[in-house]
């Protein structure tokens, strides 16, 4: 006899899918097995049961369930579907694919390996009453033009919030992650410190003991001396020191920026009001990237026009700035070049400032994602995916607005508008 509880998974209207680490199914619930027309799904891989799902985003959900023990989410606003299931509502009078939610969640297994469940939930009923009432309200526009710049930022507004619940499923473990760098960083940086100071004690130390030995060894001794120094290359050593420490302490102070942009991101609302010459903190913030974009960057231009003192919180935008300068570096793949502009816009009381590269470009079909936590196009360990989404999230915190244009092999643009003045500040 099969347990209750079995009959009722058997019976929901709800996909549950059960994979491993590999990918595996381990178990698929009759809604899985009628809409995808497969029986026995169990023991096959998932990726070539459903070759439609995407498959490198998938793989990063599922890695980071994994990881973090946590559950993740995507609903049809973001992604309609992953699988091609046939919708048992059509929203016109031809079948339609049907859109989807789905969450994903590590199983608290007795097994060894690692389990993770998806849950696929039919939202085509709130998809076809949303689609409705846009047509619906689309249709009004035509009757009433003075409604037409309400609804424009009305759905401004919805695709802010959809962003915002991304970002904050993130700002507890960004806080965590800047808390865990602080303290090793703290301690790195007092011992450089003393280092500094040891080192030229020590140097003090070495310029008496030549002195002393000038004044009293032979010639034949002072000739070992000095061989012994050169063999050492003593005089090079004395001179690098201090340019070692002087890095030391600049590669201290990004680890602390960066620290400091975590904290901002889990907690937007923080930071010190001020105004600020944006153009000095471009400025500023060219000369920290200096050794990341040396390498690759053969020339940065800068057409920056005379700007108001705008209201904002500086180092958050100085991290927006290095955020887009580095990821411009990162897309070059050779030698290229990255233009930086600023202008000011009287009419619309805002300043533009625009970071556009020679690089790789992005793919369209990725342009919408690559503000979202985690998503990333650069090679698995190369990059977080996290520099975007913060950089969003900032820019929104001002009130501003953040968008790309990019060509696959022709380079990207990132533009972005803040007011001069804040409204809450």
């Amino acid at each position: 006899m099969k347990h209750a509880h079995s009959e009722v998974i058997e019976q929901l209207g709800l996909g549950i899918l059960i994979i491993d680490a590999q990918f595996i199914v381990r178990y698929a619930n009759p809604f899985i097995e009628n809409n995808s027309k497969q029986k026995s799904l169990a023991g096959k891989s998932l990726f070539s049961l459903f070759p439609e799902l995407p498959q490198v985003w998938l793989r990063k959900r599922v890695e980071s369930v994994l990881m973090l023990d946590n559950t993740t989410y995507t609903n049809w606003h973001q992604r309609p579907r992953l699988f091609d299931f046939p919708s048992s509502r059509p929203i016109t009078g031809s079948a339609r694919l049907m859109y989807q939610s789905c969450s994903i969640f590590k199983l608290k297994s007795a097994e060894k390996d690692d389990l993770v469940c998806i849950t696929v939930y039919d939202s085509t009923p709130t998809a076809v009453t949303q689609q409705r009432l846009q047509n619906s309200l689309k249709r009004l526009d035509k009757e009433r033009n003075y409604q037409v710049e309400l609804n424009r930022k009305l759905e401004e507004t919805q695709s802010q919030l959809v962003q915002s619940e991304k970002l904050a499923g993130v700002g507890q473990l960004a806080a965590g992650v800047a808390h865990e760098i602080n303290n090793p960083v703290c301690f790195i940086k007092s011992n450089v410190e003393c280092l500094r100071d040891y080192i030229g004690k020590l140097q003090s130390l070495i310029k008496h003991y030549d002195d002393l030995l000038d004044a009293s060894l032979t010639p034949e001794l002072k000739v070992k001396r000095d061989q012994v120094r050169q063999s050492l290359d003593m005089e090079y050593v004395q001179e690098e020191l201090p340019e070692i420490l002087d890095e030391t302490d600049d590669g201290i102070t990004r680890i602390e920026g960066i620290v400091g942009s975590l904290k901002d991101f889990a907690r937007l609302d923080s930071g010190q009001w001020q105004y600020a010459d944006l153009n000095e903190g471009i400025q500023s913030t060219l000369k920290i990237v200096h050794h990341e974009l040396k390498y690759k960057v053969r020339e940065v231009e800068q057409d920056l026009g005379e700007l108001p003192k705008v209201q904002c919180i500086p180092a958050q935008l100085n991290q927006v700035f290095l955020n887009l300068l580095v990821n411009a570096a990162q897309a070059i793949e050779k030698t290229g070049s990255i233009k930086v502009t600023s202008c000011h816009m009287p009419e619309r009381a805002s300043v533009v400032l625009t970071f556009t590269d020679t690089g790789c470009g992005i793919p369209a079909s990725k342009l919408d994602k690559i503000f979202d936590p985690f998503f990333t196009t650069k090679a698995v360990g190369k990059g977080t995916g996290l520099g975007l989404s913060v950089s969003y999230g900032i820019i929104q915190s001002h009130g501003g607005t953040i968008s790309v244009e990019s060509e696959p092999g022709e380079g990207t643009c990132f533009r972005i508008e803040l007011p001069v003045e804040q409204d809450n500040h």
